[in-house]
């Protein structure tokens, strides 16, 4: 028996977003044409899925070929990749939150591409969620995620505190207006959470997804956010830290890697990535 690559792409595709039409949209094919492939897979694996109505799940048999089917892929591109792209040695795959994408990592990746100038890294900037959710299939190799429990090492830890322009405009409006990260992300829980807990009436103002955005709100004056201490350093006279707010945990960073991931040059990026934070740590 033999599992062909096309059936293994289109298996692992159903099974991410567990709909045929999804999926059909997803890799450019019919949705007839996708249960065709997967009829196909299973007259070679056997029942891969659990129909329930409408709807289905992933089977036993499903959950341990899907498995097997990441790193066979993974395996696969990364090979096609090479042959299409001689001159590259090794592919990674890095996930970061956006606000150290331009503050750390650039001396990390100096220096790693001074030792392996051959390399290639996919870097995206996502959410916890989404980077969590690619490190299980495989799709992601190295992740640096906040807010994680143990085991997980801790790499980086900074205070949290409230900001506001210089002139605390803010400050005096009912409710408080808050710039925050969108829907899901921990320092938005945390910080309403603790307002709740206060009894501090507060009204979302602003929205967004970069740490930027959020403090050209509150230099505007149009609301006070809560970010990570090192993001204001040395522009101080721009903002007001609120001492009188409540407080907030520490943000703690842990480096998240998918499974079996051995290879000299991944690690040693982890080792740099490391090494950067632990310099940031010493600057706070």
């Amino acid at each position: 028996m033999e599992l062909s690559i096309d059936l293994l792409r289109t298996f692992v595709t159903v099974a991410k977003v567990n709909s045929y039409t999804k999926a059909s949209c997803i890799l450019n094919m019919t949705q007839s044409a996708v249960s065709m492939q997967m009829k196909r897979l299973e007259d070679q694996t056997g029942n891969l899925f659990i129909k329930q109505g409408r709807r289905f799940t992933i089977s036993p048999t499903g959950e341990r070929l899907l498995e097997h089917a990441v790193r066979i892929l993974k395996a696969h591109d990364d090979a096609l990749c090479v042959l299409a792209n001689p001159d590259i040695h090794d592919h990674i795959r890095v996930g970061s939150p956006e606000l150290y994408a331009s503050s750390v990592l650039p001396n990390a990746l100096r220096r790693f591409y001074a030792k392996f100038p051959n390399s290639r890294i996919d870097f995206s900037t996502q959410t916890k969620e989404s980077m969590l959710r690619r490190i299980d299939s495989g799709d992601l190799d190295i992740a640096i995620c906040a807010d994680m429990p143990e085991p997980y090492e801790k790499i980086y830890s900074e205070k949290i505190v409230w900001v506001a322009s210089g002139c605390r405009a803010a400050t005096r409006m009912e409710p408080l207006p808050l710039a925050v990260y969108p829907e899901g992300c921990h320092i938005r829980r945390w910080s309403i959470n603790a307002l709740e807990a206060s009894g501090i009436p507060y009204r979302i103002s602003f929205v967004a997804s970069s740490v930027f955005a959020l403090l050209s709100a509150v230099r505007a004056g149009i609301a006070v956010s809560p970010v990570g201490m090192s993001r204001i350093q040395g522009e101080e006279e721009l903002y007001n830290v609120l001492t009188d707010m409540p407080q907030l945990p520490d943000n703690t960073l842990s480096i998240v890697t998918t499974q079996n991931l051995r290879s000299q040059s991944a690690q040693t990026l982890i080792s740099y990535i490391r090494e950067e934070f632990l310099q940031r740590s010493k600057m706070l």
